[in-house]
């Protein structure tokens, strides 16, 4: 009866990790260049895995909280007509800076505006990188910049977006606000050759809605029928407890 009750529960604790991804990625549906995620599991849920303390494994339950996999595919491009936005068509990313740690961080909402100084920052303040790794200098509104990322500034061309990308995009963690850094010191961006800046544009989120919203409908009913038949097994359990005669 008790390893029932803990298949059970086994059941349900994958559905709740992954309905929890399910909703983020819904929230996020309208978030410029979001990128859905997915959960999986490699775990294999027997008995012994999923009993505290058999087979010295108490903490075996914790592997359901990993497996996080990130869908990089480039979202639908929009034009806005603000001079200040930016989407990339290809696999690269912005370069900012945090101008208070120098915490350098990869992007690709292109969202940017012009502060006090004339230079080209995010909504949060963080610098947008050239090429030679300083602050983009624009100015002011009159400035152009080129699908190579080429900056021209009142007609004159003066340096160029930095951009980078990763041959394999999956070392990269989130870190909150569309920003990106690599889970692996070891990781190095290499030129994002194949990128394309289009300026006055910006990228939509990835996320499919119509699939979000069917594979909540799925989670939810795996996640209930393991709950029935948790709610069942435990109330045989306490029939049982509370009819078979004590000696």
């Amino acid at each position: 009866m008790i390893r029932g009750i803990y298949h059970s529960a086994a059941g349900m604790l994958p559905r709740y990790y992954q309905l929890v991804n399910v909703s983020n990625n819904l929230a996020n549906a309208t978030t410029t260049s979001f990128k859905a995620d997915r959960r999986y599991f490699s775990t294999v849920l027997n008995n012994e895995l999923v009993q505290p303390g058999a087979g010295n494994h108490e903490k075996r339950l914790e592997d359901l909280d990993k497996g996080l996999y990130t869908n990089f595919s480039q979202g639908a491009i929009s034009p806005t007509g603000n001079k200040t936005d930016f989407a990339l068509n290809g696999t690269g990313y912005f370069v900012i800076e945090n101008p208070e740690t120098s915490e350098r961080f990869y992007t690709r909402d292109g969202r940017f505006k012009i502060n006090n100084q004339g230079e080209l920052v995010t909504s949060l303040g963080y610098k947008v990188l050239d090429d030679s790794g300083s602050s983009v200098i624009v100015h002011d509104s009159n400035f152009f910049v080129d699908d190579k990322g080429t900056l021209f500034v009142r007609g004159s061309q003066t340096t160029g977006l930095m951009l980078a990308d990763f041959e394999d995009p999956h070392v990269l963690i989130k870190k909150g606000d569309s920003m990106y850094q690599t889970k692996d010191p070891n990781a190095y961006p290499i030129p994002a050759e194949d990128t394309r800046v289009i300026q006055g544009s910006l990228e939509a989120s990835n996320v499919n809605i119509v699939e979000e919203m069917v594979t909540m409908i799925d989670l939810n009913r795996n996640y209930e029928s393991s709950q029935r038949a948790l709610m069942a097994q435990d109330e045989s359990l306490g029939k049982l407890i509370n009819t078979v005669p004590r000696f």
